[in-house]
Parts: structure tokens; sequence; C-alpha cells
């Protein structure tokens, strides 16, 4: 029977963090593996090492199949260290102590956001996971990796966090390599009509069989938020709001720069970080990948300086540069994390399913 738990993530200034446990009622979800978290004790052992047969003379023992990153039950303790870890490196806003928690993408934007959040004296809210799903696709040698999609019921509203554990050697620390969220759908399958098996197969970054392989999904995104409909991926893309608004503000900061006697470039491109993808039920695939905003300006005449200020973390100079405002030269690159459902060719469009936000660099003068 397939279980689902609730996994909270409590922390304060009046004691350590705790990891609460609640039964949920049982439910089937739309994702066949139901990845059950608890704090019972337990190894992340590699499952899967063929076994030695005798044979003739001379003959090399044939390399053993594809097995599970993880079995459902070795997932458990890697959950719960996950959500213990991060939970200490959040509320400390370590830098140093993510780089046990977090690899890749994720460790850029989480160093990012704690530099930023020490400059503005902000606080990360304790996370309260709840419905926890998942699968761990098959493989022959390392890296490897396994995803779950982690309910955060401690946000307002409550997001899905959608994230990639990696294991790089055998023996070493799984960590979060992508962490996408999206605000709906909260609880069910990971998006309307997308199922993935217990334990799926890794789908090739250039999977020709589908509307974009994996590998071009990023950058044909890039493409088309820089030239919009006149980009010949556009059509490939069910465009999310977001990604409209995205946009409007590059073609906004263009405008902007240029009226303050800016000269430079802006544009969205395909991150140089690695494309994890797996096989859905439908014969598509799953693929976590990102791009980035990269904006290089140098101030060719009289005119105001440049500040960058966001809603909710408030100045972003700062944090980088030592200053809040640029009067010759600024760069800054954002990463947008992308989780996607890409169709099988001929069977609809690319979905963006979850995405995630931050500045990751900013240089200036």
């Amino acid at each position: 029977m397939l279980i689902f738990l609730a996994l909270s993530q409590v922390s304060g200034p009046q004691g350590p963090a705790r990891l609460e446990i609640i039964l949920l009622p049982h439910a089937r979800p739309a994702v066949a593996l139901a990845l059950a978290v608890s704090l019972a004790a337990g190894g992340c052992g590699i499952v899967g090492k063929a076994k030695e047969e005798a044979g003739a003379p001379g003959e090399s023992a044939p390399p053993p199949p594809p097995a599970p990153a993880l079995t459902e039950q070795q997932v458990r303790p890697v959950l719960a260290r996950y959500v213990a870890q991060s939970n200490a490196v959040h509320k400390l806003l370590n830098a140093k102590g993510a780089a046990t928690v977090y690899t890749g993408s994720s460790l850029q934007l989480e160093a990012a956001k704690y530099r930023i959040f020490k400059a503005n004296k902000l606080r990360f809210k304790p996370a309260r996971y709840g419905q926890v799903l998942g699968a761990s696709p098959k493989f022959t040698g390392h890296p490897k990796w396994f995803f779950a999609v982690m309910t955060d019921r401690g946000a307002n509203p409550p997001v899905r966090d959608h994230i990639v554990f990696v294991q790089d050697r055998e023996g070493g620390p799984w960590r979060a390599a992508y962490a996408p969220l999206a605000a709906k759908p909260v609880k069910g399958p990971i998006a309307p009509g997308v199922d993935v098996a217990d334990y799926p197969d890794v789908v090739p970054e250039a999977d020709a069989s589908l509307v974009l392989a994996p590998n071009q999904v990023a950058p044909a995104l890039a493409d088309a938020v820089n030239r919009g409909s006149q980009s010949g991926h556009l059509r490939s893309f069910t465009v999310p709001a977001w990604a409209k608004q995205k946009r409007a503000s590059l073609l906004q900061d263009r405008k902007t720069f240029r009226a303050q006697r800016w000269a430079g470039t802006a544009a969205y491109s395909g991150a140089k970080t690695p494309v994890y993808a797996v096989r859905t039920t439908s014969g598509g695939a799953l693929v976590w990948s990102a791009i980035e905003l990269t904006e290089s300006f140098r101030h060719a005449g009289k005119g105001a300086g440049i500040t960058w200020k966001h809603r909710d973390w408030g100045d972003l100079l700062r944090p980088f540069t030592g200053r809040s405002s640029m009067k010759r030269a600024i760069t800054t690159v954002e990463r947008i994390e992308l989780l996607t459902y890409v169709p099988p060719k001929g069977r609809g469009t690319v979905k963006v399913i979850a995405f995630r936000w931050a500045p990751i660099r900013v240089t200036g003068s």
C-alpha cells in the first residue's frame, strides 16, 4: 500500500530545528511512487549491484542492468536528512553549510539568497512539508538522481517544491540540484495528465522523439522570451503568464537603460547547468533545466545612476557590490529554474509546470 506522510520543518529562536511526522489519509497518487518520508534509521545505500556469476574461463561478467537510484525505503532517510539540514542552513543563512545540502544550480541560488537576506535583514519562513510524490530513475553508474515533489504548507499560499536529488559518487551525499516550485496544483498529480512510473527510464538529452529534446528546452524558451512572436520556438510552448511578464520586463529594462544613456545588452539564454529528464507514462518527459537573463550596461554619458530593488527582497545591489547604486557599469545575472513537461512529437506543446527565480551574480561600479 502506498502511504502519504506529512513532513514538517519547524525552527525558531526558542530551540533547535525538529521534524514532525504526521500520517495523512491514504490516497492514490498520479505519480505511482509515493515517497514516504520518516525518521526511521537507515542507510542510503545503492541498489542494483550485480552478483558475480561463474562463467567460462576468460569470460567477463555481463554489465549489470539499470537499477533504481534508490528504493522507496532508502529514500526516506534521504528526505528526512534534507529537511533537517536545509532547515539548519536556512536559519543561519550559512552559505558554507549549504554545500552539504545543495549542489549545482540550487547551491548557487541558495548562496546568493543568503547574501541578499543577510544584507536586507530577512529570514526564511520555515517549511512544513506534507504530501510527497516522486520517482527513482534507473542507472548503471554515477551520477545518480531521483526526484521528490514535496508540498510546503508553511508557505502562503502553499507551494510544491519539485526537487532533484543527485549523488555524484557511490557513498556520497544526496544533495538538491534543482528545486523549482509551483503554487498549483498542491495535491494530486504533478500536473494534469502527467504521470511517471515508480522506477522510470532516464531520457537522453538529445531525444528526438519529443517536441523538443531535453537539452533544447531552455534555449528554445529563452529565444521565445527574447524575440516574442518572431521566435520560431514560440509555437512549441504553452507560454505561461510569468514568461510573458519576463518579456515585458526585458523590453522595459532595455528602454529604461537607453533613456538614462546607458549602452549595453539584455537577453535570456539557456543556462549551462545540467539537464535532468525522466520518461513519463505518455512517452514524453519531465525536464529540469534553467534559463538565465544577463544584463550588461555601461554609462555612455550624462544620466542617472541605476538602483535595483525587489519588492520582497529589498536592495539587490548592495549584497553583491557593497553599494546600492551603480554610476558607471553594471552586469547582472538572474536564473530561472524550470520543470517542464515535454510531450512526444505531434501530441501537444511544452508546458512549464514549476519555476524558481533568483539573481546569482552582480558586478558594477
